[in-house]
């Protein structure tokens, strides 16, 4: 991919659904915790039915990418990566399950030479059920890759740009995390 001449250092990738009580809470607590670094942020409204998008805050480093209808938080994602700039891109969730002061943690390892960093959640505001059948689906996966990341429901990650090309070019080959940082923990 070719850098843009005006490109920011980070692109942050927020997959919104519905969360107009938690996008403006997010909008600033992300503000802080990117302080002075290059940044843009990509808010992708997932067909919200609310007025998420109302709330956010219009300004020089911020984009919406609307969808008409829900389409899922995969889709939202790869929207977000197809229109990132930065040379890091950063995925957070848009319902403050993930602490935007966790971002500097993630990019200190991606300046220390990992390809992608993965959070994981600690204090999962979701039901016993859900975090016992994540729980489980994570212990079989990690089984099977032993690739070391605890959590992959955490949308909390740091990636280099160019490890996203795969996945956002579905005609290049998937390449592998040759320097994963593991995980990092995403209150």
């Amino acid at each position: 991919m070719t850098e843009l001449t005006n490109s920011p250092a980070v692109s942050v990738i927020v997959p919104l659904f519905n969360e107009e009580e938690s996008v403006s809470i997010l909008q600033s607590e992300l503000r802080t915790a990117l302080g002075e670094l290059s940044y843009e942020i990509i808010f992708v409204d997932d067909g919200s039915v609310d007025r998420t998008v109302d709330r956010i805050e219009p300004a020089p480093h911020i984009r919406v990418i609307r969808f008409e209808k829900n389409t899922g938080q995969s889709a939202a994602i790869y929207a977000g990566l197809q229109a990132a700039r930065g040379a890091t891109a950063v995925l957070i969730d848009g319902d403050l399950q993930n602490d935007p002061a966790d971002i500097p943690r993630l990019l200190a390892e991606i300046a220390h030479g990992a390809d992608l960093v993965c959070g994981y959640r600690v204090q999962r505001k979701d039901t016993p059920v859900k975090r016992l059948t994540s729980r489980i689906a994570n212990a079989v996966r990690s089984r099977f890759t032993k690739d070391g990341v605890r959590d992959t429901g955490c949308t909390l990650k740091a990636m280099r740009r160019e490890s996203t090309a795969w996945a956002i070019a579905p005609s290049a080959p998937p390449s592998t995390c040759s320097a994963c940082a593991g995980c990092l923990r995403g209150d």
